[in-house]
């Protein structure tokens, strides 16, 4: 019995704590994308709102703090460090295969998360991607959640900085001149073209935290409920099977030492009860074959 309920422990656990991780995942999986949506809110309420209005205001001097991504990282961090307790680990980035800011270049595990958000973009699609991965310069795993970053018709504005050099707005220009930004970076940007991703990093660490947590509370209670069943099934047996069989073992014996007059009561129309009838039965037959006269 033992060894069944320890076998069922185990096998029960692994497949738990499976389907457990898999939970985690989604959960972390939801917070990372509600984040992505809110900070994507805000970059298009700045594109569409404020960009417009400071426009006459960025001729001579580009405004760093009107640049719709730069705009969702600051949010993001401000939102971050708010709720540390829940968020703090969070890690936004917005890689770009091209991007103004070298800050910004995706490494080469974000290459391959781009590449394979190009390959299953689907206008009005989820297009979202997730997995596990090791950061550069980091011996630490990381839960991703990431979308692509794409320009559509709707921010055909974006082009204009980001087409080429040439005919970006000459506050832009400037700051290539003064060398804060170098080469072709941030330039040759396509309409309807995934050029780079949202992407969340949280540490593998919290996954595995919030699958351990479920995981005890569960197994806690199915051994408690397994125990339950396991003492109500031993209680019973030993009410309904051991204690009837012991009664017969016991008059069994009595009667084997010459004690006729043993009996019990036969209070079960079971298996046990059919058993304790054959048994008196044969004491019966016994008494008489005792008492007969011998020839």
């Amino acid at each position: 019995m033992l060894a069944i309920f320890l076998s069922g422990i185990i096998v029960s656990g692994v497949v738990y704590y499976n389907i457990l991780l898999g939970n985690a995942e989604n959960e972390v999986n939801t917070q990372a994308n509600l984040l992505i949506s809110t900070v994507d809110a805000i970059r298009k309420y700045n594109a569409e709102r404020v960009t417009p209005l400071l426009e006459k205001q960025s001729e001579e001097k580009m405004l760093i703090e009107a640049i719709p991504s730069v705009a969702m990282v600051k949010v993001f961090d401000i939102f971050t460090n708010a709720i540390q307790d829940k968020y703090g680990e969070y890690r936004y980035r917005n890689a770009m295969i091209n991007p103004t800011n070298i800050k910004d270049k995706a490494d080469e595990n974000e290459i391959k998360i781009i590449e394979k958000l190009s390959q299953q973009y689907k206008p009005k699609g989820k297009n979202i991607a997730e997995g596990y991965l090791t950061m550069n310069g980091e011996n630490k795993r990381y839960f991703y959640t990431a979308r692509p970053i794409i320009i559509e018709k709707s921010q055909t504005s974006c082009l204009s900085c980001h087409t080429s050099l040439e005919t970006s707005p000459q506050s832009l220009q400037a700051l290539y001149k003064q060398g804060v930004y170098t080469g072709n970076n941030g330039f040759g940007w396509e309409l309807d073209k995934v050029i780079g991703t949202k992407i969340i990093y949280v540490p593998a660490d919290k996954v595995d935290k919030i699958t351990k947590q479920n995981f005890l509370i569960i197994l806690g209670t199915f051994m408690a409920i397994f125990a339950i069943s396991i003492s109500l099934v031993n209680l019973w047996l030993k009410q309904h099977i051991v204690r009837p069989l012991n009664q017969i073992t016991q008059v069994a014996e009595a009667v084997s030492l010459g004690d006729m007059d043993a009996n019990f009561e036969n209070e079960y129309k079971d298996e046990i009860g059919r058993l304790a009838d054959a048994f008196r039965r044969v004491k019966t037959t016994l008494e008489i074959s005792i008492k007969r006269p011998r020839s």
